[in-house]
């Protein structure tokens, strides 16, 4: 099993509590952390200056949160991974060779009053991989959202009612 923490960072404070919770995990698992961007860029079709200028936004995003990881964890070393395309499904493709995937519960789409965003929620419903979920109140007091496996000691910070069902061991087709 890898030992490898993968992180989805876009930018938004619920990301930022991701990458900060990843950073806490990595500590305690004795785990590598990998910070990943997704970004979905301009269809074929489009201009090749928009898609560079996208790529290069996706860029700087990126860096943005490797830079918070590595001030959370000084002296380690945090991979990154710049990729396009859809980030539901990108993400479930990362986590084939992930310890644990966290993302937000929310990114920078809209609808901020659902509990779970559509990119969230499609990768605790298909990761291979325990997914941590973290809602923007999240803290080391207050756990975040487990999906898709259950763990040990970690529960939901929304009640002992809520849940997403039984441990994935594979995609739904």
């Amino acid at each position: 099993m890898r030992r490898e923490i993968i992180v989805a960072f876009d930018g938004s404070p619920h990301s930022r509590r991701a990458v900060e919770w990843a950073a806490l995990e990595c500590v305690t698992q004795r785990a590598e952390l990998t910070v990943c961007h997704i970004w979905d860029g301009p269809h074929a079709e489009r201009e090749t200056a928009i898609t560079e200028q996208r790529r290069r936004h996706a860029s700087h995003i990126l860096l943005e949160g490797v830079q918070l990881a590595e001030r959370l964890l000084p002296g380690r070393e945090v991979r990154s991974i710049l990729a396009r395309g859809n980030p539901g499904p990108e993400l479930v493709s990362l986590s084939r060779t992930a310890r644990t995937l966290v993302v937000g519960s929310r990114g920078l789409g809209g609808l901020t009053s659902l509990l779970l965003g559509s990119v969230s929620a499609h990768v605790a419903a298909h990761a291979f991989c325990p997914v941590l979920v973290i809602p923007p109140h999240a803290t080391p007091q207050v756990s975040p959202i487990t999906a898709g496996h259950r763990l040990p000691k970690i529960r939901s910070c929304l009640g002992p009612d809520f849940g997403f069902g039984e441990p994935r061991t594979a995609p739904s087709e």
